[in-house]
């Protein structure tokens, strides 16, 4: 009962303190949760920047991969360009080539390089040398102008006057290659014509198998496009084209005459799966949990210490501390029109032999009892407080016109509970009690004056052999 005289809803400012253990409802958890909150939103802000840098970083990986691939193709299909050069150089200052010398050089030329197929002559642009020529020979005759594979890769070679890479497409021998035309003029009687083309045939898969490709397609999704060195414009090589949704990384490959695009995107694509659920972040949302769990354990421990600061540990009462903080309170609103109040002092008569009788266990027992059946008497909204030993003080706010027979009878019904017996043990105690009551603002308009009139009063009580009831003096009569 005594608890609920804490709440004081009259205006909230008594020693409310917090109802049972620290993980049942109450305000410590709104602070609690908004810890909560913070730590999941810092949380997943902190994940957004991880997976940001994360993607960057696979990106950057992946974009090194692409260069490393691009670097190696690149550097093979320009050294093999070199060495057609060579043979083109060597058509150039004879104004030709005989067989035995064309056999000759593309032996030397094309020894040690198995991603060659072959290197041709095609003097009017019609394929009349292989090297070599064995398994060739289909090819020997070919118009290159007038083939739909190769006819626009050479014109594209004579119009830029230098190699054009062409393919990948199947050539009348077969298999899978790339074709690199270069036009070669002569000079007739100082005026150039147009010999024709020296031609070198590499296997795709070999330059792309050499350049790392398979090591590349175990991690990635790989789209090769530009056919005949069209760039993106040109028809797929390898792969399927990458939605742009995909966000694939693009990487040129310059080869003579154009470039091919390589895209790429990884198979598990830029997160992998269970990211969200990655340790780091089990652990900021476990660390958030902790926290708002520890504020909530803090606050309620500061709430109840606060309580337990204002409480009488025996009798769960409002202390002295707290009365005499609510009664300036009081005082305050008073002076501010919000009413008067009364103010009784309590204290018992015959509680000395009980401690001196039944020792200090059952004294206590018998206050305990007391203030909780005083607390029961009184309104919710009243205060009931220990003063101090056997002492008490009740404030009972008072309706404007209120006379002292209001008050009488509630100290009355005060000192009736009191002298009701308490069974402690074997033994029925009584014990009474006398009251002193001052008014505010009839008597005084300040604390101490106010409970120095009450204590006069209740003397006067005590040793008048009265009611057990005194007033520090009547209420003047109306009119």
């Amino acid at each position: 009962m005594a608890l609920r005289l804490f709440r004081e809803p009259d205006d909230g400012s008594g020693p409310a303190g917090p109802r049972g253990g620290w993980l049942l409802p109450g305000p410590h958890w709104w602070a609690a949760l908004a810890v909560l909150a913070l730590g999941f939103y810092f949380s997943f802000n902190t994940l957004q920047t991880e997976r940001g840098r994360e993607l960057s970083e696979h990106r950057a990986r992946v974009q090194s991969d692409l260069s490393d691939f691009r670097a190696r193709l690149e550097t093979d299909i320009y050294a093999s360009v070199a060495l057609v050069r060579g043979l083109a150089v060597q058509v150039v200052l004879n104004d030709g080539i005989t067989d035995a010398e064309f056999q000759a050089i593309a032996e030397e030329l094309l020894r040690g390089q198995p991603h060659i197929n072959n290197l041709s002559l095609a003097p009017g642009f019609v394929l009349t040398d292989i090297y070599p020529l064995a398994g060739n020979e289909a090819a020997l005759g070919l118009d290159l102008l007038a083939d739909p594979e190769q006819k626009n890769a050479v014109f594209q070679a004579i119009r830029l006057d230098e190699p054009v890479l062409a393919g990948p497409f199947e050539p009348v021998q077969g298999g899978n290659v790339l074709a690199v035309r270069i036009p070669l003029w002569v000079d007739v009687e100082g005026v150039p014509r147009l010999w024709g083309a020296v031609s070198m045939t590499l296997d795709h898969e070999r330059m792309l198998r050499r350049a790392g490709i398979h090591k590349l397609e175990r991690d990635l999704h790989l789209s090769i496009i530009g056919r005949d060195a069209l760039g993106p414009g040109g028809e797929s090589i390898r792969g399927e084209r990458i939605p742009v949704a995909a966000r694939a990384v693009k990487v040129p490959v310059f080869l003579p005459g154009g470039s091919w695009l390589l895209s790429a995107v990884p198979r598990e694509g830029w997160h992998a799966p269970g990211t969200w659920l990655s340790p780091r972040f089990l652990m900021r949302l476990g660390l958030s949990l902790l926290a708002s769990l520890a504020v909530a354990r803090i606050l309620h421990d500061r709430r109840r210490i606060k309580h337990l600061a204002g409480v009488d540990a025996l009798t769960q009462l409002p202390n002295r501390r707290w009365a005499l903080r609510h009664l300036d309170r009081m005082i305050a609103r008073g002076q501010r029109g919000g009413g008067g109040f009364a103010l009784m002092s309590l204290d018992l008569d015959g509680f000395k032999p009980v401690n001196d009788t039944h020792g200090h266990a059952a004294g206590d027992r018998l206050l305990a009892e007391l203030a909780r059946r005083v607390a029961a008497v009184v309104r919710p909204g009243d205060m009931v407080a220990r003063m101090g030993g056997d002492e008490f003080l009740v404030l009972v706010p008072t309706a404007h016109g209120a006379d002292d027979d209001w008050v009488l009878a509630m100290a009355a019904r005060i000192r009736e509970a009191i002298r009701q017996p308490v069974p402690i043990g074997d033994h029925r105690m009584m014990v009474g009690t006398s009251i002193g009551i001052a008014r505010f603002p009839a008597d005084g308009d300040s604390a101490e004056v106010l409970l120095h009139l009450a204590d006069e009063a209740m003397y006067r009580a005590k040793q008048g052999g009265g009611p057990g009831i005194a007033f520090h003096a009547p209420l003047p009569a109306p009119g």
